[in-house]
């Protein structure tokens, strides 16, 4: 650690050190996180009829282990070669046969149970409790409303706030807002300062509060925000469009999680843990 080539890893093992340690300090309230999630999806579940069947188990442990139970047979593939073949193929791995699977499972099983203390019954459920999480995911996505209330905007973005005033000033003097988007903005992502169509919590929320209390064919007053300063101008609004399929993919692959956020530290979920029941490390 004296050595001066070593300091830039020693400060490194240090802030990784430091990282761990905050990261124990917070594991209890994790793992009693994590235990409330599960309890919570395995309720809506129970709600929705939603089950995972002991075979669902069984293959998924499989598919982890690399078992596939009907292999796809290989097709021979004829070759026309016009020149020698120099290159020597590498051989195809020959799949997972039922036994070898057997074999890794238990060892795998075994050596579980030693340096954990879990059992395999528990080390199913965890496989169990996973495919609980993706059913409700999938679930949920399907609920997802593909329209919401959505603007078509656009803006002209500069640093000072001298500067947006001398923007508005040209504006009331009968400028065309796209000239000087593309003349003045340092939004260069846009033509005449273009943003489309976007629902609510796309942009920041300070010029989404501006976005959306305007009319159409309003300009806004100056918005800061921490790209700068804007002019905003409402083209059109449309209450029911469809989304665009980028936002709504975003928006049903963190349907779950939204939905574990609103309950986790609701009132119907009651916490007794306390620091006092941490057993003693020794």
């Amino acid at each position: 650690p004296t050595a001066e080539e070593q300091q830039f890893l020693v400060q490194y093992f240090q802030q990784q050190i430091q990282q761990l340690q905050a990261q124990g300090l917070s594991l209890p309230s994790q793992v009693l996180d994590e235990m409330v999630d599960d309890e919570l999806v395995h309720q809506e579940s129970a709600r929705r009829d939603l089950v995972v069947a002991a075979e669902e188990v069984q293959q998924e442990i499989e598919q982890q282990f690399g078992y596939d139970r009907n292999p796809p047979t290989p097709t021979a593939t004829p070759i026309t070669a016009t020149a020698a073949i120099t290159v020597t193929p590498m051989p195809t791995k020959a799949p997972m046969t039922e036994a070898d699977f057997q074999k890794n499972y238990g060892e795998y099983i075994l050596a579980v149970r030693k340096n954990t203390g879990l059992t395999e019954a528990a080390f199913r459920r965890l496989f169990e409790s996973s495919l609980y999480h993706k059913k409700l995911q999938e679930s949920l996505a399907d609920e997802v409303p593909t329209t919401d209330d959505q603007v078509h905007a656009r803006h002209i973005l500069v640093e000072t706030e001298e500067e947006a005033k001398d923007v508005l000033d040209r504006l009331a003097a009968g400028e065309d807002f796209a000239a000087l988007a593309d003349e003045l903005s340092i939004d260069t992502g846009t033509v005449g300062g273009d943003l489309g169509w976007f629902p609510r919590e796309q942009m920041v929320p300070e010029f989404e509060e501006v976005a959306f209390a305007l009319e159409p064919g309003e300009t806004g007053d100056i918005v800061k925000t921490s790209f700068g300063y804007h002019v905003i101008n409402v083209i059109e609004r449309d209450a029911n469009r469809t989304l665009d399929e980028a936002i709504l993919n975003r928006r049903t692959a963190s349907a779950l999680e939204e939905w574990l956020a609103e309950r986790r530290y609701s009132e119907d979920v009651e916490r007794y843990w306390s620091s006092d029941k941490v057993p003693p490390t020794s």
